[in-house]
C-alpha cells in the first residue's frame, strides 16, 4: 500500500494546541490580575482615596482646658479681676480707648484652647470628646456677643456695663464673685438675736435643805424620792460650826506624836495630829454632836486613853439637797406643797 502525506496535514493539527495554550495563559493572567486587584482593594487603601479624604475632612474636635479654681486661701483676692476688667471696660466721656481692654479681656479664656491632631484610626475615641467641642462653641459665641455688647455700651451708665462684661468670666470666677458678695454681707453688722422668754426667765429650784451631817441628808433624800421627785446633791456653802475635839496630849517632837497616834488608831479611825505653836497635839476625833463626842470619850477611856473635850469653831463643808428644777413658778409651788406634806421644809430659789 502506498501512503501519501500532504503538506497541509501538520498545520491543521497544530492549530488547536497553540490556541489552548494561549487561552490558558490569558486565563492565568486574568486570575492573577483579579487577585492583585482584590488584595489592593480589601487589604490596602490605595484604591479608596475618597474615604480617606472624607475621614481627613472630619471636623477636628477641640479640647478646652478650663483654668484651675483658685486656692482656698485666695478666695477673697481672686474675684477682684472681673471687677477690675468691668471698671476698665466702662467707657468714659474723655477717654476714647476702652474697646481694646475689653477685647483683650474677652480673648483671655481662649488662650488655653488647644487643637490636637486627629488620627483616622482613632475615630471612635474622638467621638467621646465631641461633646466637649460642642460645649466650647457656645463659649466662643458668648464671647463674641460680649464683645459686641461692650462696644455698644452707653457712656453715662455704669450698671449696664457691669451686666454686659460679667458673662465673659469663667464659671469659677462667677462662683468666687458670689462668694465675696456673701462674705461682704456676712462681715456687716451682726444680727441682733432676740432671746426667748423661756431663756430669759431662770428656772425655779426646790431646795430641800443644806446639811452638814450625811445621816440626816440620807433620810431626807429617801423622803424626796418617795414623794415622786428626783433628788440631787450639790456642794453647798461652808459653815462655821462648833466642833467637839477629844484631846489626848501634846508632844514636842513629831516622831513621838506619830507613835502615840498609831497606838490610838488601833481603837478609832478618827484620830489625827495638829501642829500648834511648835508642838504636836494628838486628838482622838472631832464631832459635831455632843452626844457622839460623849459616847466616844467614854469608850476610849475604858481602853486606857483619858480624853478632854475642847470646843472649837471650825469651817466645814455642807451639802445641798434639791428636788428638781421647774420652768414656771406654779409647778414649783405645787412641788413645794407636796414636799411639805411629806414632813420636809423645802424652799424656792431662782
Amino acid at each position: 500500500m502506498d501512503f501519501k502525506f500532504s503538506k497541509d496535514a501538520d498545520p491543521e493539527n497544530k492549530q488547536p494546541a497553540t490556541e489552548k495554550g494561549s487561552q490558558n495563559s490569558l486565563l492565568l493572567l486574568l486570575l492573577i490580575l483579579i487577585g492583585g486587584f482584590a488584595y489592593l482593594y480589601f487589604f490596602t487603601g490605595l484604591i479608596r482615596p475618597q474615604q480617606e479624604q472624607q475621614s481627613a475632612e472630619a471636623p477636628a474636635p477641640q479640647v478646652i482646658k478650663n483654668p484651675l479654681p483658685p486656692p482656698a486661701g485666695q478666695n477673697g483676692a481672686v474675684p477682684a479681676a472681673p471687677a477690675a476688667t468691668a471698671l476698665s471696660a466702662t467707657p468714659e466721656q474723655k477717654s476714647p480707648e476702652p474697646a481694646p481692654a475689653t477685647t483683650a479681656a474677652v480673648q483671655e479664656p481662649q488662650k488655653n484652647i488647644e487643637t490636637p491632631k486627629v488620627d483616622p484610626k482613632s475615630k471612635k475615641k474622638d467621638l467621646s470628646s465631641v461633646p466637649a467641642a460642642v460645649s466650647a462653641t457656645p463659649k466662643s459665641s458668648a464671647a463674641k456677643e460680649v464683645k459686641k455688647a461692650s462696644s455698644s455700651v452707653p457712656v453715662s451708665g455704669k450698671k449696664p456695663v457691669a451686666a454686659a462684661v460679667t458673662p465673659k468670666a469663667p464659671k469659677e470666677k462667677t462662683h468666687a464673685v458670689s462668694g465675696t458678695k456673701t462674705a461682704k454681707a456676712s462681715t456687716g453688722k451682726p444680727a441682733i438675736r432676740v432671746p426667748d422668754a423661756s431663756a430669759v426667765e431662770s428656772p425655779w429650784t426646790v431646795v430641800v435643805g443644806v446639811y452638814t451631817l450625811e445621816d440626816t441628808m440620807a433620810t431626807d433624800m429617801v423622803r424626796v424620792r418617795k414623794a415622786g421627785f428626783d433628788a440631787s446633791v450639790q456642794a453647798g456653802p461652808r459653815k462655821t460650826m462648833v466642833m467637839n475635839r477629844l484631846y489626848l496630849s501634846e508632844f514636842p517632837e513629831r516622831s513621838a506624836a506619830l507613835s502615840e497616834l498609831n497606838k490610838l488608831k488601833r481603837h478609832t479611825s478618827d484620830a489625827f495630829i495638829l501642829e500648834q505653836s511648835g508642838t504636836f497635839a494628838v486628838y482622838a476625833g472631832s464631832y459635831l454632836l455632843d452626844a457622839r463626842a460623849a459616847s466616844e470619850r467614854e469608850r476610849l477611856a475604858a481602853a486606857g486613853y483619858p480624853l478632854t473635850v475642847k470646843r472649837v469653831d471650825v469651817s466645814i463643808p455642807t451639802r445641798k439637797l434639791t428636788a428638781g428644777r421647774f420652768s414656771n413658778k406654779q409647778a414649783a409651788e405645787a412641788a413645794l406643797r407636796k414636799l411639805k406634806s411629806a414632813g420636809l421644809k423645802p424652799a424656792l430659789t431662782r
